[in-house]
This record gives C-alpha cells, structure tokens and sequence, in this order.
C-alpha cells in the first residue's frame, strides 16, 4: 500500500483518538511491549494495509482470553485445511486487521480486494479501546477512512502507481507469491538485495533519511528484512507452502529471539519470533502450529473470501 496514504491515514486516525479521554482496555494475549517501529522501516504494502487495520459485520468471532471458540450456527467456520489461493468467478479476497499502539487505541479493518489489483475495492474501519467476541467496540471516531476506490490502494482515479507496479518481496501481489522461490537460500538472498537497494534509495540526496554508519549495518537490514516479511505475510494470496518456507527463513535469522507460547491482539497462541531495535523496542511475528501468520501482541490478522465487495465472508483460512 503507498506509505503516504497509510501514514497520512493512520496518523489522522490517531490525533482524532487522542482527543478521546482514556478508558480501560482490558488485558489482551500475553504482556509485552508495543511494537514500535522506526519510520525508516514503515513500508508501502500493494496488497494489505497492515497501518490502518479494519472490521465490518461481526462475523469471525475470536476470544479474547484465548483460542477461537468453537463454530456455532450462523457463523462462519475456519476451514482447518484453508488455502489462500485462486478466487472462484465474482469472489473478492476478505481480510480482518486489528492493531494497536501505546496509544491503547484499536484500529479494526476489513478489506475487500479483487485478485484484479486495478478493479475496485473496499473498506471499512472502526476504532475503539476495547475488545469483544474478538472485535472492537466503537468508541472512537468516526474514522472518516475512505470506503475504497479502484486500483487498491488508489482512492483517487489515476492514482495506480503502486497497484500496477510488478510484485516483488517488498510489493507482493497474489500472482508473485504464487511464484516466489520456495528455497530459503535463494528467498535470504533476495531479501538482502532488496533491504540494500531499499536502504539506498531512503538515503539519495532526495530521499527521508541521512545514511549513518549502522544504515547497512547487517542488524539494520535484518531488522528491515524482518518487517517486510511481516507485511507480506498480512498480504492476501499467502501459499501455506510459502508461509512454512518463511517461517523457517524468519526462525534462522540473527538475534532472533524465540518466544514459544505467544499471543496475538485476540489471544490466539502460536510462536513467536522477534528482533529488538537499538532501543530495545521488539518487531515481533507469531506463527501457529500449521505456520499459519497470526501477528504480534498488538496485531491480529485473519484472511478469507467473500461473495462480492463489502459483503460478510463465506469461508476463512485462519
């Protein structure tokens, strides 16, 4: 996603949130510290928003204090073998992104995109400061997120730079996640040339940052590596195949700290993987035991399918 929209998004936001006066949020997974990373490592997302996190009809219902509650009639059951992957004719990818900062404010998002990035797309975001069944309780806003556009993430016609640009690990789309390498070797060389061509452009005489001795520094890249990984792993159109290769890549990188019981923004458990900036603050990944993506203490994410734009989802993969 262009990172001037999330930002600029995110940030709008947050300043309406703040004027809110604080409430009680209740505890949510396992305590750790916020993730806060630096801008140098905010990053545009082509094919989910992983800033500005959403929510719609309350449809996937997850507990809070621990896993998924079992299905019940009238809603809709995560398929224990889901694969993300090809869309029947008229089905649009459907993911739910929650999120949250120190600002203890949780910004939900549903996304509704087609496997076409140039067709429309749709949105719906709510805020609040507390959780229930796994979804957030309004309480904040109104969020005045836009309702989508066409050529995600454009909300504006002509504005197609990102949805049409080819994918990569640092831009993924459905069609290069379909066909990355699966061969960890040949994905860490990838990633490297990448977090260095990325380095480089931030640091041109044009660009957002002065480059310092540590900017290709290998923790700094790692670091950056880790994040992209992070953001793309959110993306709709994950292979499991794929998925399990990262996982393996991220488990392999250096400092990784392993965490073996872990849980996201809802409380489902998995492990997590984290690096620690200089200041000690944690990027974090947790993987179920099908090496499945959940997210970190302050992220949640779930993926599926919906009929059309807007509409509930007709089955889940997580």
């Amino acid at each position: 996603m262009n990172t001037d929209l999330e930002k600029n998004v995110a940030e709008a936001l947050r300043s309406r949130a703040a004027a809110v006066p604080t409430s009680p949020m209740p505890p949510l997974g396992a305590a750790t510290a916020p993730v806060r990373t630096r801008r140098a490592w905010l990053v545009p997302v082509a094919a989910a928003a992983v800033v500005v996190l959403g929510v719609a009809a309350a449809v996937v219902l997850i507990n809070p204090g621990g896993d998924a509650p079992p299905p019940s009639p009238g809603r809709v059951i995560s398929a224990d073998e889901g694969e993300q992957g090809g869309l029947a004719p008229g089905e649009v990818y459907y993911s739910l992104h929650l999120t949250t900062d120190a600002s203890r404010v949780i910004i939900e998002r549903e996304l509704w995109l087609p496997q076409d990035r140039t067709a429309a797309w749709s949105q719906k975001v709510v805020m609040g400061r507390t959780l229930e069944d796994g979804r957030v309780v309004p309480d904040v806003g109104p969020t005045e997120a836009p309702p989508g556009g066409e050529c995600y993430p454009a909300t504006q016609p002509g504005d197609n730079e990102w949805c049409t640009k080819p994918g990569s690990w640092f831009s993924p789309t459905v069609e290069f996640l379909a066909s990355a390498p699966r061969d960890q070797a040949t994905i860490k060389q990838q990633l490297r040339d990448a977090a260095v061509a990325e380095q480089r452009k931030r640091t041109l005489p044009d660009g957002d940052f002065t480059a310092t001795g540590d900017t290709m520094s290998e923790s700094n890249l790692t670091f950056l590596e880790l994040n992209y990984l992070r953001i793309l792993l959110a993306t709709d159109g994950v292979p499991s195949d794929l998925s399990s290769v990262l996982r393996g890549l991220i488990a392999a990188m250096p400092g990784i700290e392993v965490t073996a019981d872990m849980a996201d923004l809802t409380g489902r458990h998995g492990t997590g993987y984290s690096l620690y900036d200089r200041k000690h603050r944690p990027l974090t990944v947790i993987f179920d035991a099908r090496d499945r993506f959940l997210g970190s203490p302050t992220e949640a994410v779930h993926h599926g399918v919906a009929p059309a734009l807007g509409a509930p989802p007709s089955r889940m993969f997580d």
